[in-house]
């Protein structure tokens, strides 16, 4: 792979002259994002191809690029353009193009290209073949596949002891796993879940000798829009888990009024005791009560509205994201859920995001009262922001870069609680960096994002577990990027101000995670923060360099550098 990064303020006049601007738009049109990144890629890779001749794109057989999404930023008024490069019109797993633009000026390139060799693009195993070598490698039958979707082909690298091209035929949303993936005993704190029983998985297999060269999990969930004009909201209330009192909007029902807020997007079921081990089928109506007042009645019922509500206020407010896809998408959460497999019910210690919806258990307290999750501001935050990663970068979740999808979703699910418990851009020093406190056994959190020795996990590359399960450690290895973004929201300047606000951290981790690429490790998720923090800075360029050199001394103390020299699998 080559790295290719283009930014246009980095460069000197002379070096921009070569980079001609898109024709002028048609007057009144607003500017296509693609088109105009498609435009400015194009030069860049030009440039790229002349300032090295030892290396070409243009291998054979041909390379080009397809268009993958467009983000539109109303944090930045700009777009983050993706492209996947393909070989032969095959696409490259993981491939990393992205281009950033604004007002049709090219803001930034980032891409990691490659040149395919040795090995044909046509395959001499057809999908059917291809099919049953997943069939063999799990131990599951062949009806046990059910109708998948056809698959596609793909060159995909195997960065192993020898790194090798291959060809291989790419399924996704398989139903079945691997011995072992759904493990009944999941990693220390997680209790079974819907989202891994049910886990749809990926596989890559060798489309010339049948080879499955890789697997990992794929949770895709529906994706429900608000449509037609909203309801009238009304101010109703209710007491929560905590038997506080909390405002919240609903809407008028038959007969009374329900946990709908139009405003939010928001609504809130009570599955009752439903087992999400044998139906998932939601009540016909949310949440309902005869008053406005909803009293005690149904306290995780509240909790989970409220909170809901605070993680997407968050989004629009902070992040200038209009809920889940930034595309308003609506926001079911579904309370008192149990789970037989994992659990005796009515217990189950656990909440997850699965299908597009909020699911939330319920564990007993010490006076033995059943308390919901959704009590727990954290973890729907934490929760809530997988779903933003698989709108945004979608992190394949197995080795770092599924590592990095829990220590995204850990870090701003931490700025969410201490948002609100604290306060908006309080003092970090008065800030608790434990996830799911008291919850972790022997009366210590879920992790430690302060202090992840404190729970048995690693906070440096040095002590990085390269295993294979929990998906390649990721609820494990992710404590060393946790702590890296402990140390950046808690470094302090020469006079002893906060070096990077919290409002700025979590702004940069969020510009930071629409450009990642799929794959991403540690090292290139570094490197990608601190772009991003050297335009977001770039209008004070004395600052962006203090700013700078706070988050690369952050990284470096959990032993992640811009050299590479951080050592772990991808």
């Amino acid at each position: 792979m080559r790295t290719i990064r283009f930014i246009p303020r980095e460069k000197t006049a002379t070096e921009l002259e070569a980079l001609v601007p898109p024709p002028v738009s048609f007057a009144g049109e607003p500017a296509d994002p693609a088109a105009t990144a498609r435009h400015y890629l194009a030069q860049v890779l030009d440039l790229d191809r002349g300032a090295d001749v030892s290396f070409s794109i243009a291998a054979e057989p041909p390379t080009t690029t397809t268009l993958a999404n467009v983000q539109a930023s109303a944090l930045t008024d700009s777009s983050v353009v993706r492209f996947t490069q393909t070989v032969a019109s095959i696409p490259i797993f993981g491939s990393h193009i992205v281009v950033e633009v604004k007002d049709e000026q090219l803001v930034a390139v980032d891409a990691e290209v490659a040149s395919v060799a040795q090995v044909s693009p046509v395959p001499t195993l057809d999908a059917a073949a291809a099919a049953a070598r997943i069939v063999a490698y799990t131990g599951a039958s062949i009806d046990a596949l059910g109708s998948i979707e056809p698959p596609s082909l793909t060159f995909y690298l195997d960065e192993g002891d020898e790194a090798r091209w291959h060809l291989a035929w790419s399924f996704i949303d398989v139903p079945v796993a691997p011995a072992g993936f759904r493990d009944p005993h999941p990693h220390k704190g997680h209790r079974g879940s819907p989202r891994r029983r049910h886990a749809l998985l990926g596989y890559l297999v060798d489309a010339h000798d049948g080879e499955v060269l890789f697997h990992y999990s794929r949770t895709p969930g529906a994706r429900p829009k608000r449509s037609g004009p909203p309801p009238i909201p009304v101010k109703c209330r209710g007491r929560d888990v905590q038997a506080t009192e909390q405002e919240l909007f609903g809407v008028a029902a038959p007969g009374g009024f329900e946990l709908y807020d139009p405003l939010q997007g928001t609504r809130t079921f009570d599955l009752a005791g439903g087992d999400t081990a044998v139906d998932t089928t939601l009540p016909p109506h949310p949440v309902r009560s005869a008053s406005a007042d909803f009293g005690s009645a149904s306290p995780a019922a509240i909790s989970a509205h409220v909170n809901v509500g605070r993680v997407l206020d968050f989004f629009r407010s902070v992040l200038k994201r209009d809920s889940i896809d930034d595309e308003g998408m609506e926001v079911v959460s579904v309370v008192n859920c149990v789970d037989s497999e994992s659990e005796d019910p009515p217990q189950w210690a656990n909440a997850t995001w699965w299908r597009g919806k909020m699911w939330f258990g319920q564990e007993r307290d010490a006076s033995g009262t059943l308390a919901s999750y959704a009590a727990y501001l954290d973890i729907v935050g934490h929760e809530l922001m997988h779903g933003v990663i698989d709108h945004t970068a979608a992190l394949v979740y197995k080795n770092q870069s599924g590592a990095l999808n829990e220590s995204f979703a850990d870090i701003l699910g931490m700025i969410i609680v201490n948002w609100y418990r604290v306060g908006p851009d309080s003092d970090v020093r008065k800030w608790t960096w434990e996830f799911l406190p008291g919850l972790g056994g022997n009366g210590k959190p879920v992790r430690d994002l302060g202090n992840p020795k404190r729970t048995g996990d690693p906070e440096h590359m040095r002590d990085f577990l390269r295993t294979r399960d929990d998906d390649g450690g990721v609820h494990t290895n992710s404590n060393i990027h946790n702590k890296a973004a402990y140390n950046v929201l808690t470094a302090v300047d020469a006079s002893g101000a906060p070096a990077i606000t919290p409002r700025d951290a979590a702004i940069l981790y969020y510009m930071c995670l629409m450009r990642l690429p799929q794959t991403a490790t540690f090292t290139k998720t570094l490197a990608v923060l601190l772009d991003v923090a050297a335009m977001y800075y770039s209008g004070e360029p004395a600052l962006a360099e203090r700013k700078l050199a706070a988050i690369r001394k952050a990284y470096a103390k959990v032993g992640i550098e811009q050299s590479g020299a951080a050592s772990g699998s991808r």
